[in-house]
């Protein structure tokens, strides 16, 4: 571990907001907009700098931290002490001869991607072009083609980070924080960088297919076989989306729930194959395979890029059988308020163990089921009652929950995203970085 020298600093370069400042809900808005923060005080981070400073004020008046860049995996709001938003802090810069790049707190994937693509690069980047590169690769990472290259955490390559002694390190292999960091997310600090491995990708042919989720007992079948067989090189995800009456839907999909598969495919033979048995057992609405470059990827799912309000859990599970899969989807599409959901294949690289220590939980799992929903206007109550229903088919092979898919304030125990390994790494980092208590 390397311990940088920060001079002392009375003052950070980028905005300061306090509670009653006017704009501080422009400073803190972010994708989720659901249960913000409410903050004394928060600090616009334009650098590193200022990120010691904010946590140097922190401590010396004892007052909590949280940290916020694109908002997407927010959870419960904080209710004063100090916010550090690392929006502004968006540098990329890639090396095409080690295939690293280094990325700043507040970069985004779109920013990295498009740095990488510039050398014929890809990170191992997930399905919303809009996330934040460092909570997306702390949290794991699941990317598009992680079954042929594992989670992003696997390749990170090193962090800079902030702990709560206001001390700015530069962390690498062979260090425990740097461990808790590869898929942990652990709240002893403000990670200001990360170094990145990068893969050689720069087509893939993906895309989805929408079809009627009446159709679903023709479909769900033939989806699960072509998860369950896919090589390494495919990635498969099955969408359950109720999709609204509107004139900017396309009329083939307007008002229905439909079933919206995806593929994405390094090679492409494979989900060309699986395209076509797709076809042949149902009709395709809307949609369809095509070779894209990987700045185009985030069509694939096609996620919506407005912020709102929502919550969301998930199941990770050793098997999921053609009973459990119908059974979720049935109770997505008879709950009383609007669920989402996403059954993704697992398995391949995202199933071997991480070169060296890691804090990746449950890589066994061979699924994982997703569940979200809109908050506005709707009871948490009966959110929460729904999204039970849904992963109710797979409680009796649930191994854990996946804390990036975790939104909004949806209940979630540190034994239920964690595995007893990871959970004591992360009990001895706590200790030794931020004892306090000054995060989390």
């Amino acid at each position: 571990m390397t311990r940088i020298a920060i001079p002392a600093l009375t003052d950070v370069r980028g905005p300061v907001r306090h509670r009653d400042d006017a704009d501080l809900s422009d400073e803190l808005a972010g994708f989720q907009t659901a249960d913000p923060h409410r903050p004394d005080v928060v600090v616009g981070a334009r650098d590193a700098h200022d990120v010691v400073a904010a946590v140097r004020h922190a401590a010396d008046h004892d007052l909590p931290v949280a940290v916020q860049a694109t908002g997407h995996g927010h959870t419960a709001g904080r209710v004063g002490g100090v916010v550090v938003t690392t929006g502004r802090m968006r540098g990329v810069a890639v090396d095409p001869m080690r295939r690293t790049a280094r990325v700043e707190a507040g970069a985004r994937s779109t920013d990295l991607v498009a740095a990488a693509a510039a050398h014929g690069l890809a990170p191992v980047s997930g399905s919303f072009p809009g996330v934040g590169v460092v909570g997306y690769t702390l949290g794991g990472g699941l990317g598009l083609l992680g079954r042929e290259y594992g989670w992003a955490s696997d390749h990170l390559r090193a962090a800079e980070i902030v702990t709560g002694d206001g001390v700015l390190r530069r962390v690498g292999p062979g260090d425990e924080l740097f461990a808790a960091l590869r898929g942990g997310r652990p709240d002893v600090g403000v990670v200001t960088a990360v170094t990145v491995g990068l893969v050689p990708v720069r087509t893939v042919v993906g895309g989805g297919l929408f079809l009627d989720a009446a159709d679903a007992d023709r479909v769900l079948p033939v989806v699960r076989r072509v998860g369950a067989q896919a090589p390494e090189s495919l990635g498969v995800s099955l969408g359950v989306v109720p999709v609204p009456d509107l004139d900017v839907v396309p009329a083939p999909i307007r008002g229905r729930t439909v079933l919206h598969v995806r593929l994405v495919d390094s090679d492409g033979a494979a989900a060309r194959a699986a395209e076509a048995v797709l076809r042949a057992a149902a009709p395709v609405l809307l949609g369809g395979l095509t070779e894209l470059p990987w700045t185009a990827s985030g069509s694939v799912f096609g996620e919506p890029e407005t912020p709102h309000a929502y919550e969301g859990t998930n199941a990770l599970v050793s098997e999921l059988s053609d009973e459990a899969l119908a059974e979720v989807v049935a109770a997505a599409r008879t709950a009383p308020v609007g669920c989402v959901v996403d059954v993704r294949r697992l398995g391949g690289a995202l199933a071997r163990p991480a070169e060296g220590i890691d804090a990746v939980s449950w890589r066994e799992a061979g699924w994982i089921v997703r569940v979200l929903s809109s908050t506005d206007g709707v009871p948490t109550a009966a959110v929460r009652a729904s999204h039970a229903a849904v992963l109710a088919p797979v409680a009796g092979v649930r191994l854990g929950r996946m804390a990036g898919f975790v939104y909004g304030a949806a209940p979630v125990t540190a034994d239920e995203v964690h595995a007893p390994r990871v959970r004591s790494l992360l009990a001895r980092v706590r200790e030794a970085y931020d004892p306090g208590r000054l995060f989390g």
